[in-house]
């Protein structure tokens, strides 16, 4: 039974130390502005290079993952990626540090989601929901344990080793999850026996709704990466405080990618509805923790929005599977990266631009709030699912 699940606890371990090596962002803003004496606008720019490079490689990396063994692929990646993050910590200028960010996202792109969520859809057929939101789980876990990790770290040592030996730790659990639970020498084949034209995808309706409306969706989620701990700061929490908010914001999104693994599958055939209500469920939980005044209340409005939040990150590939077929899905979710683009481009930048100039994040929660409401609207005209 556990072998059958293994390339999901691979995925789960390439998704955390991935997309949920994010969740510490936040924690190197202040030290590199003050090394480097920029503002907080120019730094939060750098989890833009994470919608870049997918944008102009993901279709050529989903092809990639779609005819050769995957393997490979990931194996590459990790090394790229956690080596990018150790030249970081050698850096004398921030165009090191950029250029170090930049083979970070090249790397994550190898082993992240698009490889990833490809290999789950192809592998575990009708069954996807749960083999996704399993896999998503590493991103919660990554949530819980790293920020509190970090912030102990960076109590002990400046930010430059604190990020070299997380690099190293992470590319060694990495390399032994990749090598344990990805197939061998082989490409990981689709469950269609007939494969659809390729392009065929763009002339679709739900080609370009999925994509949009996740784009807005988990760009406020990268907003909100690089915002959170100077938010709480700002409302007086110390950063230990902030560490164990954001594991507590990890712990629920666990349950809501627990909540999908078990109801997913079940509504498959709506599952566009699943996607509005975690969007509006997003947009309340923020709204609540901007009115918080105590730390209960935090801790309430961060809970359930840790859950939706959670609950939500599967449901790009997951919506994807419901209407395109397996044999190209690693193409479609990589083809939908440049729609992330445009709003990745000016969300975190323009948030860092709104702090400079009013010395808060609170106006950027409520933007985020409607522009979660927005994505909720967007998806509506699906129709429905038929896969």
């Amino acid at each position: 039974m556990l072998k059958n699940w293994l390339p999901v606890l691979t995925g789960m371990c390439c998704l955390g130390l991935g997309p949920g090596v994010m969740a510490i962002y936040g924690f190197f803003v202040e030290p590199l502005s003050q090394e480097f004496g920029v503002g907080v606008a120019v730094l939060n720019t750098g989890p833009v290079a994470l919608l870049l490079v997918p944008a102009f490689l993901g279709a050529l990396i989903g092809k990639l993952a779609d005819r050769l063994p995957v393997r490979n692929i990931m194996l590459v990646g990790a090394c790229l990626a956690m080596f990018s993050l150790i030249a970081i910590g050698e850096a004398p200028t921030l165009v090191w540090v950029a250029m170090g960010f930049l083979g970070f996202s090249l790397g994550l792109s190898m082993y992240g989601p698009v490889v990833v969520n490809g290999m789950m859809i192809k592998l575990y057929p009708r069954r996807e929901a749960r083999a996704l939101a399993l896999a998503a789980i590493g991103i919660s876990v990554a949530a819980i344990i790293l920020p509190p990790l970090v912030g102990s770290l960076l109590a002990l040592f400046d930010w430059r080793t604190t990020l070299q030996c997380l690099a190293a730790g992470l590319l060694a659990v990495l390399l032994l999850a990749i090598l344990a639970g990805t197939p061998r020498g082989v490409v990981v084949a689709a469950s269609s026996q007939e494969v659809p034209v390729a392009s065929a995808f763009y002339r679709s309706t739900a080609f370009w709704l999925i994509g949009l409306c996740v784009a807005l969706g988990l760009n406020v989620m990268i907003v909100l990466s690089v915002a959170l701990p100077t938010f709480f700061v700002d409302r007086g929490y110390s950063l230990a405080d902030t560490g164990w908010f954001l594991s507590i914001g990890g712990l629920a999104g666990l349950v809501g990618k627990s909540f999908l693994a078990w109801l997913g599958d079940a509504v498959r055939n709506y599952a566009k509805w699943l996607a509005v209500g975690l969007l509006s469920m997003q947009a309340v939980g923020l709204c609540m923790l901007y009115v918080s005044a105590s730390l209960s209340e935090v801790i309430v409005a961060f809970s359930l929005l840790g859950f939706a939040n959670g609950a939500f990150i599967p449901m790009h590939p997951y919506l994807n599977s419901r209407y395109f077929d397996a044999a190209i899905i690693s193409q479609v979710n990589g083809a939908q990266m440049p729609l992330f683009l445009p709003f990745g481009l000016i969300g975190a930048p323009l948030a860092g631009y709104v702090y400079d100039q009013t010395g808060s994040y609170d106006v950027v929660m409520i933007a985020l709030a409607v522009t979660l409401s927005v994505a909720a609207l967007m998806i509506l005209p699906l129709p429905r699912a038929s896969q």
